[in-house]
């Protein structure tokens, strides 16, 4: 159907049920139907979140230079991490202004209500956007897919199960490498992103002794200028020396710090300064990973079963990285403190894993420095232990 309708329609799925969030009726006025409403809206939004960054990468990558996905995938990256840090400073700004009375019963809607905001920007892609299907055809000035030819040819040389049964084609066993791959990969992104910043607020402030004073802004901190900043450029390096190679240093070279660094902010004794400098140096070495990510993933597959690979395996990495990381790092702690930063190192093997297992490189899609539309294309990267030298 299209990577533009993909996007727009997870965009709305997004932020219709956030605004319907801030409008939920209370358990006073309708009873039980509160928590279901809570519920479906709840979902909506985890529907609508496993489409967003997989459609995104691929619609924004397909319409830039091929040489330069490393760079423009940052973007993306920048942008994810943008609305994480403004979401945080939005709920802290809340609290400042309400009392805890008024935040119990009316403040915690302000923060939802917020996301009508998304609004204009699904309709502006919607009615301006562009429609994207690279290598299936080309698009009429009604902006309809044409990807037949006058004699009936297919353009793109696909057969009707490439076109209508993109599924099915996804999963077919010359594709399992390259899935398995991308199932394993995004695990040290996703679970890797959410304990070093997410959770790590939450270990600083409730789970270690003495507490960390202002928990919030030292995350915040490394937040901006360890992860997002940073792999902004990381990103823009990977076209320069190979994504691989970048991918592999932040791989290992996290997974090797991380148990010191929480180890670190552990001992800290609630000293803010060794405590911004610990997650500092896990922020820096793991965007060396994050930054060439986006475009890692997307040159996994070939355009015809692209968007349809990269959200099954991205989403299943996520699911179970993201999913069980904080609970199982949480468990941890109990035992030893530093114990949740071997949990890095699981990932960071899994990943090295996983780039082990996939080195087809597709680049089809994209456009060259003319902004013609490209022909396909693949390439073999070095292997793991090539790209290390």
């Amino acid at each position: 159907y299209g990577r533009k309708k993909a996007l727009v329609f997870s965009l709305f799925c997004m932020s219709i049920p956030t605004v319907a969030l801030g409008l939920l009726p209370t358990y006073a006025q309708v009873g039980g139907w509160s928590t279901v409403l809570l519920i479906i809206c709840r979902m909506m939004q985890g529907f609508s979140v496993g489409g967003q960054l997989p459609s995104t990468l691929v619609y924004t990558l397909e319409r830039r230079p091929k040489e330069h996905w490393g760079y423009y995938g940052s973007f993306v990256n920048l942008a994810a991490n943008f609305g994480v840090i403004l979401g945080n400073l939005v709920g802290a700004l809340i609290r400042q202004l309400v009392t805890p009375e008024q935040l119990l019963q009316w403040g915690w809607r302000v923060a939802f209500l917020s996301g009508i905001a998304i609004l204009p920007v699904a309709f502006y892609l919607k009615l301006c956007g562009k429609e994207h299907h690279p290598n299936e055809g080309h698009y009429d000035d009604e902006n309809e897919l044409v990807s037949h030819d006058e004699d009936g040819e297919d353009i793109a040389g696909l057969s009707e199960s490439q076109r209508k049964h993109p599924l099915g084609e996804a999963v077919k066993r010359e594709n399992w490498p390259a899935l398995l791959s991308s199932i394993l990969v995004p695990m040290l992104y996703g679970g890797g992103y959410y304990l070093s910043v997410v959770w790590m607020a939450i270990f600083m402030s409730e789970l270690i002794e003495p507490p960390v004073p202002g928990s919030f802004w030292v995350n915040l901190g490394a937040n901006v200028f360890g992860l997002t900043l940073t792999s902004f450029f990381t990103g823009w390096l990977s076209d320069r020396v190979g994504r691989v190679k970048l991918m592999s240093f932040g791989a290992i070279s996290t997974g090797i710090v991380a148990p010191i660094m929480v180890w670190l902010i552990s001992e800290s004794g609630g000293k803010v300064a060794e405590a911004l400098v610990a997650q500092l140096c896990l922020t820096f070495f793991f965007s060396f990973y994050c930054g060439p990510f986006c475009a890692w993933l997307v040159e996994r597959f070939p355009v015809n079963i692209r968007l349809t690979s990269v959200s099954l395996g991205f989403n299943i990495g996520i699911c179970i990285s993201s999913g069980f990381s904080p609970a199982l790092a949480t468990w941890l702690v109990k035992f030893s403190p530093p114990s949740p930063g071997f949990i890095f190192t699981a990932f960071s093997v899994l990943g090295l894993l996983g780039m082990f297992i996939s080195t087809k490189v597709y680049t089809d899609g994209g456009i060259d420095e003319e902004d013609d539309a490209s022909e396909g294309k693949l390439t073999v990267e070095d292997d793991l232990s090539t790209a290390l030298l």
